[in-house]
């Protein structure tokens, strides 16, 4: 019934359908488990892949067996189509994200995923009943798309060459990419030129979707393996972390444990009352400091667990109410000045923010100069393109240039008479990773600090 070539390519686009299935059920596993959204977006582009190939297998037995004109030989082609290009932006999309460490805008996904339907319900209409039009419907059905496919493979591949860190899956995706792409590039140009009836020396001939099936294989071999080597990394990062945090945080609650239990064999031996209250007190303070060791590691270890919890709030409010809680209205203390000139309510993590406030806003009302002419915290709110940039700044005793490579690492402290757990600023790096912010730090000893906080409106997410 078949023409032998077509029983070939039927083969070949029902082994790339299987193909992709099992790699888009690979790549969800590892979304499962691991939440890393890249994950999920390479994974909805197999799948799109899947419902192409498996919309072009049956496109292709419609030809022989359904009028152009029929209702769901033309069905089929536009769900063939839809899938083509929700391909190229799902994979755009998640390499965008892999390769620039940071996420991709869902609601422009989500706007440009609802366009791609009327469009190719547009392109599959276009001469859809005209049996002379056969190359010009192959033009709007699969020219375009691979044109489309070509410049974004290609693209992809040039926006992985550029990362700082490549392991072995890496590679291989920028290979199979940048080969896949050129391959787009000349099926494009098949087409092209058979609209015109030129001859065209590098036309593939039909069993070369074999190539296409061998690409295809080595770009979802590439992500799984990318996806190992960056879990890997993950988790050489977590235990070096975990044999830091332990080390140092049995140091830091045994070393107010001993203090006290040598404060107590003093006590023993003196009857003054007026000594006793003094060392009570210094007991007291070091209950205080094996506290806030405690608090800093429940803090720590509820933010690495805890899902993103998205509320709108305003900024402005959230930071003057930290700064209330956290100055002694009854002592000296720097006073606050906010400018912002446009709206500052944005849709964040609030639990993750007061981490942010308490902590910035906390190191400078401690360690502010009250001696000075005019001690002041002065925040600055300005509107980015992807949320708020937030310049927290002080007047106080800045931090040595030494210090400030390490001050965001786990139990660094930069001063010397700091009395803190040195959690601090790390809990505010990791709370703004997890809300996917960041934070950068200039300082001058003498004179001041400076954090510019970048905080990402999870609008989109929200609603």
């Amino acid at each position: 019934m078949f023409p032998e070539a077509v029983k070939v390519v039927f083969i070949q686009y029902v082994t790339q359908a299987l193909l992709a299935l099992v790699i888009m059920l690979i790549l969800r596993k590892f979304f499962r488990q691991y939440r890393n959204d890249f994950y999920l977006l390479w994974s909805w582009s197999w799948l799109a892949l899947f419902v192409n190939m498996l919309g072009s297998s049956i496109s292709l037995a419609n030809a022989f067996m359904l009028p152009l004109n029929h209702p769901f030989r033309l069905s089929i082609s536009v769900i063939t189509v839809a899938a083509s290009l929700l391909q190229i932006l799902w994979l755009y999309s998640g390499t965008l994200e892999i390769s620039k460490n940071q996420k991709m805008n869902r609601g422009l996904v989500k706007t440009i995923s609802y366009l791609i339907i009327p469009i190719s319900i547009l392109l599959v209409l276009l001469s859809f009943d005209n049996p002379d039009a056969g190359t010009h419907r192959i033009l709007y059905r699969v020219g375009i798309k691979s044109l489309l496919a070509g410049a974004i493979f290609i693209t992809c591949s040039i926006m992985l060459i550029r990362m700082t860190q490549t392991g072995i899956g890496i590679r291989f995706i920028i290979f199979s990419f940048l080969s896949y792409g050129l391959l787009q590039f000349n099926y494009f140009l098949e087409v092209l030129l058979e609209l015109y009836q030129t001859d065209y020396l590098l036309e593939v001939p039909y069993f070369a979707g074999a190539i296409d099936i061998f690409l295809q294989a080595l770009m979802g071999l590439g992500m799984i393996i990318s996806v190992l080597e960056v879990e890997q990394h993950n988790l050489k990062k977590a235990n070096s972390e975990l044999d830091t945090f332990l080390y140092r945080s049995s140091h830091d609650l045994r070393a107010p444990l001993t203090t006290i239990s040598g404060i107590i064999s003093v006590i023993r031996a003196t009857d003054d009352p007026v000594k006793k209250e003094e060392f009570f007190n210094a007991i007291q303070d070091r209950l205080i400091q094996a506290d806030n060791v405690i608090r800093d590691i429940i803090t720590l270890r509820k933010g690495q667990k805890m899902d993103l919890s998205i509320i709108e709030v305003n900024l402005v409010n959230e930071i003057e109410k930290e700064y209330h809680s956290l100055i002694d209205p009854n002592a000296k203390h720097p006073k606050l000045s906010i400018h912002a000139n446009e709206n500052v309510s944005i849709h964040t993590d609030n639990a993750r923010l007061h981490t942010v406030l308490t902590n910035i806003l906390g190191n400078a009302i401690k360690y502010h100069d009250l001696e000075s002419a005019n001690p002041e915290i002065r925040v600055r709110i300005e509107k980015s393109e992807k949320g708020l940039n937030l310049l927290i700044s002080d007047n106080g005793a800045g931090i040595d240039q030494k210090h400030l490579p390490k001050i965001f690492d786990m139990f660094y402290r930069a001063h010397k008479s700091s009395n803190g757990t040195g959690l601090g600023l790390y809990l505010v790096k990791d709370a703004l990773e997890h809300m996917g912010g960041s934070i950068g730090v200039t300082s001058e000893k003498g004179k001041g600090t400076t954090f510019d906080i970048h905080l990402v409106d999870h609008k989109a997410n929200h609603s």
